[in-house]
């Protein structure tokens, strides 16, 4: 999410359509974030707004020590990762992080009927699988894998270093070997 510091500055500094200005402007990468981890749109419109709630209120506090675009990422992974831990169905965590990239592979990826069913099959226990892991290590996947973002903006998004970054995602993806059986 790329988003203009002085855009920001005018926000904390209260001028007149500034917050309006931040909102158009992220809006749709927000709506989007949201819309891939909990996978249902109403769910992704409920944690969009509560991102901004968010935003409104804790703008002031943003001392600048990443940028404003990683700081929105972070806010709304955490209010999505609390919509999933409310919403308390482990299966579905999984499925929804996982879901919209693996549907756009089934539907491109085999021409016959058997591959296309074959890579439904390994697309929904993937999912399956990714609902059993920890927060942690799907929260990596989901912003390496899903998300596409590189290990030093998941580190910044997550608060935590690139190595363990990297260390979280190959654990990840052993165990998702372990639990897919591929």
């Amino acid at each position: 999410m790329d988003v203009d510091p002085q855009l920001v500055r005018a926000v904390q500094r209260g001028e007149r359509g500034a917050m309006d200005e931040l909102i158009r402007s992220t809006y749709q990468d927000v709506y989007a974030l949201c819309r891939r981890l909990l996978g249902d749109p109403s769910d992704a419109a409920d944690a969009t707004q509560e991102v901004y709630v968010r935003v409104v209120r804790s703008v002031l506090g943003f001392r600048g020590e990443s940028t404003f675009g990683t700081w929105l990422h972070r806010v709304t992974v955490n209010v999505c990762m609390t919509a999933l831990r409310a919403r308390g169905d482990i299966r579905a965590r999984g499925q929804s992080a996982g879901r919209v990239e693996m549907d756009v592979e089934i539907a491109d990826s085999a021409a016959d009927p058997a591959s296309r069913a074959e890579t439904a099959d390994l697309a929904a226990r993937t999912a399956r699988a990714l609902g059993e892991l920890p927060e942690d290590a799907r929260e990596v996947v989901v912003l390496r894998d899903v998300q596409g973002l590189s290990t030093k903006e998941a580190a910044s998004v997550l608060g935590i270093s690139e190595g363990a970054v990297k260390v979280r995602l190959h654990r990840a993806h052993a165990r998702l070997r372990e639990l897919v059986g591929a």
